[in-house]
């Protein structure tokens, strides 16, 4: 693995720091490691200012589930600058936002995502929205039919709660990644570091 840290508790970024925290805000260790999926990302695609990024900081951020309580919850966030919901593909969601001359973006897969699906299809049947073309979520998802763990965007969007639901899992993912704004256009950085992230 190409290590970048090894058990930190935080790691800082051009817009604030990641940490990882439990119930009582007591931090967790964590590491940074490369990733090789690194696309190049054409800002204003199609038209005659197009141009090529890429980043070197491109990571994933790996939280050892070895001292994780089964079923508490974990946060990991970003303080310093206000994230928004930035982009989801394939089960995976991202945060993203942009300061101090960045975008970053922090995205989390999801193993229960096709679960959560079919409980909000049943539910949305049940309370008479499907006609509507409405899918709701469930008050409560039925957590029995769930596996490895659970993962939810922060309200405030700065991040992801994670709960361990198994031992079977040995490292919990997330990815984080931030670009430098060389123009004045920072949703298309964000899209950028949301591709990289989701």
């Amino acid at each position: 693995m190409d290590w970048v840290y090894r058990d930190i508790d935080v790691l800082p970024t051009p817009c604030g720091q990641i940490s990882v925290i439990d119930e009582n805000d007591r931090k967790y260790r964590f590491s940074v490691e490369k990733t090789s999926y690194s696309p190049d990302y054409h800002l204003f695609y199609g038209t005659e200012n197009e141009k090529t990024i890429n980043t070197d900081t491109n990571y994933y951020l790996r939280v050892h589930t070895d001292d994780l309580v089964l079923k508490h919850t974990y946060k990991i966030f970003l303080t310093g600058s206000v994230l928004h919901y930035g982009d989801s593909d394939e089960h995976t969601e991202a945060v993203s936002g942009t300061a101090n001359g960045y975008s970053i973006a922090i995205g989390a897969y999801d193993p229960n995502d096709d679960e959560k699906i079919r409980q909000a299809f049943e539910y949305s049947s049940v309370q008479g929205r499907l006609p509507q073309n409405m899918l709701v979520q469930p008050p409560r998802y039925d957590e029995s039919c769930f596996g490895e763990y659970d993962v939810e965007m922060l309200e405030d969007y700065s991040g992801f709660s994670f709960r361990l639901l198994e031992r079977s899992v040995k490292e919990i993912v997330f990815r984080v990644a931030w670009v430098k704004n060389d123009y004045t256009a920072p949703s298309e950085y964000e899209a950028a570091v949301e591709l990289w992230t989701t």
